[in-house]
């Protein structure tokens, strides 16, 4: 039956990097061996085996560019059809490298009309996840509570609603980013509000047609 002489390190990563999972395997006549996911899915990709001596095949598994979605719990299997299988399990860990916050959309200038609901919108990225405000031309923060909605591992997407708008809302505002990476990032837009146009009365046709 297979045994291995050698099984896969754990290892945590950074994303980006190129890894190759390695083992050494025991067992007449030569096993078959191959990775599976926590999910039991074969992992993809080419497994090359490589003759040691008679009894003992080196097999490597190139996982490049790895990503934070390859975090997991692994299993690689020998089979050469005697006796039970060879199994080991390790893990792979997969870290985000640190990313300062950048804007990749920026809230709108609006020109809006009394009464009206808006929503501040932007889309930020950052490693770790920034922490967003909004801010008026006096350094207030705006109220209310921001919505964050994960887009990708390095990107969300901010939402603000300020509902019922008034002329003393326009001006100009700032939202900031700020993850402790690098300088916050900033943008500035501006929200104009005016008056309510209201509408005429409608008019009504004097009634021509007799019953």
């Amino acid at each position: 039956a297979p045994q291995f002489t050698e099984v896969p390190d754990d290892v945590v990563l950074e994303a980006g990097d190129d890894h190759v999972i390695v083992a050494e395997i025991k067992g007449v006549p030569k096993p078959n061996v191959y990775v599976t996911d926590e999910e039991g899915r074969l992992v993809p990709g080419e497994g090359e085996i490589e003759e040691v001596d008679e009894e003992t095949v080196r097999f490597s598994l190139d996982m490049p560019n790895i990503q934070p979605g390859d975090t997991g719990h692994y299993t690689i299997t020998a089979d050469n059809g005697v006796g039970r299988p060879a199994t080991y399990e390790f893990d792979i860990g997969v870290d985000m490298p640190d990313l300062a916050p950048q804007f990749t959309e920026v809230p709108d200038d609006v020109v809006l009309e009394a009464g009206d609901d808006h929503v501040i919108v932007a889309e930020i990225t950052g490693v770790p996840k920034p922490h967003v405000y909004v801010t008026d031309e006096n350094g207030r923060r705006v109220p209310g509570r921001g919505k964050i909605v994960k887009v990708d591992e390095e990107t969300i997407r901010f939402s603000l609603d300020i509902p019922d708008v008034q002329e003393e809302d326009s001006g100009l505002y700032t939202i900031t980013a700020d993850n402790g990476v690098g300088s916050p990032a900033t943008a500035n837009f501006d929200i104009d509000v005016s008056e309510t146009t209201e509408l005429p009365p409608p008019y009504n046709l004097p009634n021509l047609i007799k019953q």
